[in-house]
């Protein structure tokens, strides 16, 4: 998976992981943004999990899963229902879901945390 970290001159975290990985980054960075500890803590989370067992975070606008083969973000149902400022740019339904491997996201993780 690509990875291109950037910091905005007003600090905030800018992560691209390409088209395919869209939501992902979306979902990082308003995460990342409201709360910088984020990765480190959700790795804690991710490092935890049993062989069956699966994870379940839910924002407003974004869904995520995991469990220790794959990592699964999407747009949230009421996200596509309702206007918001989800995005400031259209999104194509291919965009409004990302998914991955579990061993990649940690990776990913590690490589936000240590930005």
């Amino acid at each position: 998976m690509e990875l291109t970290i950037r910091r905005s001159l007003d600090g905030q975290l800018m992560i691209d992981c390409g088209d395919e990985h869209r939501c992902l980054a979306m979902w990082l960075e308003r995460e990342i943004n409201k709360h910088r500890q984020f990765p480190q803590q959700l790795l804690a989370q991710l490092m935890a999990l049993h062989e069956l067992a699966e994870l379940r975070l839910d924002s407003d606008e974004f869904r995520f899963i995991a469990n220790r083969d794959e990592i699964l973000i999407s747009v949230s149902e009421d996200s596509l229902e309702q206007p918001s400022s989800l995005i400031d740019q259209p999104m194509s339904l291919d965009a409004s879901e990302s998914a991955c491997g579990f061993d990649d996201f940690i990776e990913l993780l590690n490589a936000i945390a240590s930005y």
